[in-house]
């Protein structure tokens, strides 16, 4: 898979929260709602713009959760066919997903054993069959 694009880089991080390259199942910081209930939120969020798409496949969003539970920027997107080779989605539908994952405010702020906060790294993939979100991955 290749290294994606990025989103959304030309805001700055919280430069006092320690970048540690751990991903969210070290922490216990997978997002708290099941998928099935992200998943409903996507489509309720997704049927305010009444444009169709096409195209099947996945979109994975990976970004890194700061020490305040917000999402940091940079954002990295993946984008794949059903067979996981790489593939571009509409534009303005990648951005549609990118405005509901920015709207998504319960996650875990991770901490060290000395209660000392730190960053971890995060991604939501959306399962893409004909335009539609059929399912949120983790």
């Amino acid at each position: 898979m290749s290294d994606g694009e990025y989103m959304d880089t030309t805001s700055g991080n919280n430069e006092q929260c320690k970048e540690v390259n751990t991903y969210y199942y070290s922490v216990g910081g997978k997002y708290p709602e099941s998928s099935s209930s992200l998943l409903k939120e996507a489509q309720i969020f997704l049927e305010k713009n009444s444009k169709t798409y096409s195209n099947n496949g996945y979109i994975t969003f990976r970004f890194r959760i700061n020490c305040d539970g917000k999402m940091m920027k940079k954002v990295q997107v993946l984008q794949t066919d059903e067979n996981y080779k790489t593939n571009h989605f509409d534009k303005m539908f990648v951005n549609e997903l990118f405005s509901f994952i920015k709207i998504l405010d319960k996650w875990k702020i991770a901490k060290t054993k000395k209660d000392e906060p730190y960053s971890y790294i995060t991604f939501i993939t959306f399962k893409i069959k004909n335009g539609k979100v059929i399912n949120i991955i983790p």
